[in-house]
């Protein structure tokens, strides 16, 4: 370390081996904050909060700058082991910011910006709440801290690293973008809860970018590395993708019906694609190509509005996959694409440092992002560090949600604020895609206005996609179900029957295994490199039976409803939602194969849902709309999958739902909304802190209750195929000392695992069948608890449980 630099006040130090010396290298407080505050203020340069991100990221480390901190650095970097002994360093922005611009008495606009400045400053480590469930305040408790070297760290910071009258003015900058972003917030509010929420996204906001760039500069200082930066104008690359993908599309067979439905389909998205940016549908039926034309969309409009990057959203793996193949073959540049969507790297919040595993999480950086429903609603409203990082990248971006009607039904309130709020404050076009997309407009806390249809209904386009017909079957007990798939498997060489549960499934498999010439069976105990394989020979099953006239049968669950591109001749549907059953209904005659194929519900009436609440309730309005079918097709133009007969079955779901249900219900915690909002269980009248401070949002109590199914899973390296040897190599010693190696593995691993509850995870722990490799960052499968036809087994299995089909946590 350098004379100068000792007297400086590091923020972090990195060590060096020059032959058998070792030097320290130092980043100073002042480089950090001012990288920090770069970094940040480019972050949110589409949202119009530059100056806020600059301010709070030059201010966020200035309590590093006392001789506590800098005498807990140096020991820590020369210890082996990490200390368990910390520094506090974050309440010291929270004090400067809260004495220097919060009165005491009565709140004003400076009040109000001085807390959200001061919040974003002081949970770069850690999200705290305003008012917490035992009715204290988060700001109080750091203005009541006074053995943290607060004088000591100011005195320097200003003499160190900026002087005061720059920081006061770029506090007046940032005041002055914050209170035209509040002014917006008041326009889209509907009451006062709505903008508390609205007002808690930007605060989330601003704390993302912070944590952007202050995990950013760390990584670059700490690795020796600059991350590669994108062109601040992207409009060529943009236009070059677009090129590729209209030059692929001249490419596709065009002769037939379908190809030139698809190909008026995907101009028409093109056009609309010169439209201003805001929150759009595309709803277009099963097989009308609305991943490329979505793509080709989404191209074309960045390219003319000058937008940061695109992300896909997928609410399950197998979409994700395919929908990822596809985008990677038409854009023709693997570079400028990011897959994130594994949950097998299990990160761990620390105070003061970095860890192994937040390194190699992604943090969307790259101008396209695939990646799952799940990661995208952590981002918004999940309570990790990690997650809250990546919400920046949201800011002026095009955000594709396919199949948004699994939005579970929960959260509804969450998601439509989140949506109004990236639309109008984020500068993000938002398109919704699906055949049966929710009336959203409708729910308690509604999308603001009905969202335009990019592709209005043309019947002379859509007939041309009609290839089934939904037809209600009656109920039956589920030990009936195996006569009525007989009798169907004689009018039909290929039939798939969809369950609701894995229970289900694995008895059905089990009782007609010799009921076909070929049976199969699919569903989430699978990992995904099985059922890919599953699914080859499923399909090669079905196009040797055309010539041959075997017969052939799958049992699945619902894994095989979307993104899956096989074709059976009838299908069995087991009552549940009606955008379940248009799904199952894409997975037959597919092709055309016959004129109209049925594809039959059937209420299953002893099956057991009481622990699948959404599925429950989704069958219950599927119920009310067919009886409502029974009694007059003719409203519903003679087809339960009809416009008005989806709507009605939205009506009819959102209507039966208890009160305060979309908002995400928390038992003896009011709801997450209220949490994240008004706070009003917590922040109620008798409260002092109601008085003195404006900011009464419970962020960590609701971001350690958010989940968005409602248990958490944790994904599982299984020992299939493959899957065996990376047990092998993770468990090796080069694994356990280099990084790069380990991370390259756990990429591969990723169509070995499996998801499991935890009390699965209990269940197999109790026999000795997991174990923890890699720094105990990755879980593994024992040999023996891996079937080669169901994948994953227990001892005694009950699977009661919902199919995990979609990716849970980080």
């Amino acid at each position: 370390m350098t004379e100068k630099k000792k007297m400086q006040y590091p923020a972090h130090i990195r060590l060096e081996k020059h032959g058998e010396s070792v030097n320290e290298v130092v980043q100073t407080v002042e480089e950090h904050c001012r990288n920090t505050a770069r970094y940040a203020g480019a972050a949110l340069k589409n949202a119009g909060l530059e100056k806020s991100g600059q301010t709070v990221g030059m201010i966020h480390d200035c309590g590093k700058m006392k001789a506590e901190f800098r005498t807990y650095l140096e020991q820590a970097v020369h210890q082996d082991t990490p200390q368990k002994k910390t520094v506090n360093h974050t309440f010291a922005a929270v004090q400067y910011l809260l004495r220097k611009y919060h009165h005491e008495s009565v709140i004003d606009e400076t009040d109000i910006i001085s807390e959200i400045l001061a919040f974003a400053a002081g949970a770069h480590h850690g999200l705290f709440d305003c008012i917490d469930t035992v009715r204290k305040s988060g700001f109080q408790h750091r203005m009541d801290e006074t053995n943290n070297g607060y004088d000591e760290a100011i005195e320097n910071f200003f003499r160190l690293c900026i002087s005061e009258s720059e920081l006061s003015d770029m506090i007046s900058a940032a005041s002055e973008e914050l209170n035209s972003v509040l002014e917006r917030l008041e326009t889209l509010a509907e009451d006062w809860d709505e903008y508390c929420f609205y007002l808690g996204l930007v605060i989330r906001l601003l704390l993302s970018a912070v944590i952007e760039g202050d995990r950013r500069d760390t990584a670059e200082f700490m690795n020796d590395y600059r991350y590669p930066e994108q062109p601040e104008d992207m409009t060529d690359i943009w236009n070059t993708c677009l090129r590729r993908i209209e030059k692929k599309l001249d490419e596709l067979p065009g002769k037939t019906q379908i190809a030139q439905a698809r190909k008026e389909i995907s101009q028409r998205c093109r056009d609309f694609a010169d439209r201003q940016g805001g929150v759009y549908r595309l709803n277009v039926p099963t097989g009308a190509g609305k991943t490329l034309s979505s793509l080709r969309y989404a191209a074309a409009h960045a390219a003319k509005y000058g937008k940061r990057r695109i992300i896909f959203l997928s609410p399950l793996l197998s979409i994700l996959d395919q929908n990822a193949q596809v985008i990677r073959d038409f854009v023709q540049d693997d570079s400028l694409i990011l897959e994130h969507h594994s949950n097998l790297v299990r990160p761990q919040e620390r105070t003061e440092q970095l860890v192994r595993e937040e390194l190699m999480a992604e943090n969307w950086s790259a101008p396209i992002v695939i990646t799952t429903l799940v990661q995208f609603l952590n981002t918004l409203f999940a309570g990790k560090t990690t997650c809250i990082r990546r919400m920046q990248a949201l800011c002026g971006s095009v955000i594709v949600i396919d199949e948004v009607q699994t939005v579970p039904n929960k959260m509804l309130t969450l998601f439509n604020l989140a949506v109004n709020f990236l639309s109008e404050i984020c500068g993000a076009t938002v398109v919704l895609c699906s055949a049966t997309q929710p009336c959203l407009e409708e729910a308690d806390h509604p999308l603001l206005g009905k969202p335009e249809e990019m592709v209005p209904r043309d019947e002379e386009i859509w007939k041309v996609f009609r290839r089934t017909q939904l037809v209600p079957s009656g109920s039956r007990r589920l030990e009936c179900i195996p006569e009525m798939i007989r009798d169907v498997l004689e009018e039909t060489k290929s039939l798939l029957v969809i369950c609701n549960r894995k229970d289900e499934a694995q008895s059905l498999y089990e009782q007609m295994k010799g009921d076909a010439d070929s049976v199969f069976h699919l569903s989430a105990n699978l990992c995904m490199a099985h059922r890919r394989e599953t699914l080859a020979a499923l399909y090669q099953a079905i196009e040797d039976g055309k010539k041959s006239g075997e017969t052939v049968l799958c049992i699945s669950t619902q894994v095989i409803e979307a993104g899956v591109d096989i074709s059976f001749g009838r299908v069995i549907r087991l009552l549940a939602g009606m955008d379940s059953a248009v799904q199952a209904a894409g997975r037959c005659n597919r092709n055309g194969d016959d004129e109209i194929s049925p594809v039959y519900l059937v209420n299953c009436i002893d099956e057991d849902l009481g622990h699948l609440r959404e599925i429950q309730e989704s069958k219950h309005a599927s119920t009310d709309l067919l009886s409502e079918y029974s009694k007059n097709p003719d409203q519903f133009s003679n087809d339960p999958a009809s416009d008005e007969a989806i709507e009605y079955y939205y009506r009819s779901l959102y209507r039966d739902m208890p009160e305060n249900y979309q908002d995400y219900c928390i038992p003896n915690k009011n709801s997450l909304f209220s949490l994240l909002a008004s706070n009003s269980k917590y922040a109620d009248g008798d409260n002092p802190f109601c008085e003195k401070y404006y900011l009464l949002q419970a962020f960590q109590t609701a971001g350690k209750l958010f989940q968005v199914f409602d248990s958490d899973t944790t994904d599982i390296l299984v020992p299939y195929r493959e899957g065996k040897e990376l047990i092998s190599a993770l468990c090796s010693e080069k694994a356990e000392h280099d990084l790069g190696y380990a991370s390259g593995l756990i990429q591969q691993a990723k169509p070995y695992t499996v998801s499991l509850y935890p009390w699965q995870c209990d269940k197999l722990e109790k026999q000795h069948a997991l174990r923890s490799v890699c720094h105990d960052s990755v879980l593994v499968l024992e040999e023996g608890f891996y079937d080669e036809n169901l994948g994953l087994t227990e001892e005694k299995q009950t699977m009661d449980y919902l199919e995990v089909g979609m990716e849970c946590t980080e």
